[in-house]
């Protein structure tokens, strides 16, 4: 083999010419690049984020009909979410199946700010101190490898003070344009496991158009989200 084939099959031994070392440099800085690309740090979760932000959300009237706000109900909120959907390995009849716990995120509003949470038993919690839990009223698969789309209706709601708060006067949540959340396979094969699966998805709160006739919910019992399901 000629020489200057090995030179450039070992840039390590070459690094006296200014040719070769410049492209070692260049690769070396492609490699950084590449990593720095592949690594899941905070900063791709807020990248994925503001890519959900970029998605214009459906209006109201073009959803399916079981997923529609009511007439009396006007859009309060949009915020979009990153978290994980939360499956446990439970037998259901003779097999062991993945079955929904519920869900884990971070709800960020317009701004990139973070502004609350969602947890498990469809439990939305604003840091302002507001909370409101919702009652699963409609789902609809929308796209096969997503997470269903859903209408919730306030089976709670309450604030730091009584009627104060974002999510203190909530009467319906959707949710839509949901992406990934789904185990792999419906089938486990451990009981008792648990799995979290990444999803992102838009939440649209609504509230009543007349606020004077919705009178705030009364505080749950320490139990209700438990219950709530």
């Amino acid at each position: 083999m000629p020489k200057h084939s090995l030179s450039a099959l070992c840039p390590v031994a070459a690094l006296h010419a200014p040719a070769v070392a410049v492209r070692a440099l260049v690769a070396l800085a492609l490699a950084s690049l590449l990593t720095a690309c592949a690594d899941p740090t905070p900063g791709s979760m807020q990248l994925k984020i503001a890519q959900q932000q970029k998605l214009v959300p459906p209006a109201n009237e073009t959803l399916p009909l079981s997923l529609r706000a009511g007439s009396q109900e006007v859009l309060q909120d949009v915020l979009s979410a990153v978290g994980d959907e939360v499956w446990s390995c439970r037998r259901s009849g003779g097999a062991l199946q993945w079955t929904s716990t519920g869900t884990e995120a971070t709800l960020v509003d317009q701004a990139r700010k973070s502004v609350g949470t969602v947890m498990p038993n469809r439990m939305f919690s604003a840091y302002d101190g507001s909370y409101m839990i919702g009652r699963l009223a409609a789902d609809q698969t929308v796209t096969p490898d997503a997470l269903p789309w859903q209408r919730m209706d306030a089976r709670f709601n309450a604030g730091e003070r009584t009627g104060e708060g974002r999510f203190a006067r909530t009467t319906s949540v959707q949710r839509v344009l949901t992406s990934g959340g789904l185990p792999p396979n419906p089938a486990c094969d451990q009981e008792g496991v648990s799995l979290f699966v990444p999803y992102s998805a838009t939440y649209l709160f609504y509230r009543a158009s007349d606020p004077a006739a919705v009178v705030p919910a009364p505080e749950p019992p320490l139990n209700a989200a438990s219950a709530a399901q």
